[in-house]
């Protein structure tokens, strides 16, 4: 056994010196050890099976409510008072996941989406909310697609404006019908 560490020595000097400069190697010198870089990895993107905010909700949950709550608003236009109390929880959330993966590449899209869903809700408090999660967008990830959309929209005062109903002046009972064909 001891031969066997003075063998392991002698080589692992061995390729210490043959590796060193000869030119500054003295003949009394020893090879430093080699320590090894360890690198820490810092992931940009929240694992699947984190969880977030007060309800605790994954990724893939935060998604699908708002993409659930989207559904309920267009199959439903008069639920947006019940959305906006819902989803509330959903932008919890999406802070608490921001300040974990702040470079997180998934979080420009799921806050663009929530403020599309905000955006359906015809209430002051739904587009209040639609104005201030695209300037978060905006601010908070500057160089994604989504926030060079929001940034036009935003200028051209697209975002958190009631949207206008187009209406005639005239009424179309006042219309009068078309006369038989003799």
């Amino acid at each position: 056994m001891k031969q066997l560490l003075m063998s392991a020595a002698l080589v692992s000097l061995a390729s210490g010196v043959a590796s060193a400069d000869p030119t500054t190697m003295h003949a009394h010198a020893v090879a430093k050890p080699v320590i090894p870089v360890v690198h820490v990895l810092t992931y940009k993107v929240a694992p699947a099976d984190e969880y977030f905010g007060r309800l605790k909700m994954s990724i893939l949950g935060i998604r699908n409510v708002i993409r659930d709550d989207a559904a309920k608003i267009d199959a439903d236009p008069n639920q947006g008072a019940s959305v906006v109390t819902s989803v509330a929880y959903t932008e919890d959330a999406l802070h608490d996941w921001e300040a974990k993966y702040p470079r997180d590449s998934w979080l420009p899209h799921s806050l663009f989406t929530l403020e599309r869903l905000y955006a359906k809700i015809d209430s002051d408090v739904g587009r209040a909310k639609a104005k201030a999660t695209m300037i978060w967008l905006v601010h908070d990830f500057p160089n994604s697609p989504q926030a060079k959309i929001g940034r036009v929209e935003l200028a051209s005062n697209r975002v958190g404006v009631k949207p206008v109903v187009a209406t005639t002046s005239a009424d179309v009972s006042s219309v009068p019908a078309p006369s038989p064909s003799p």
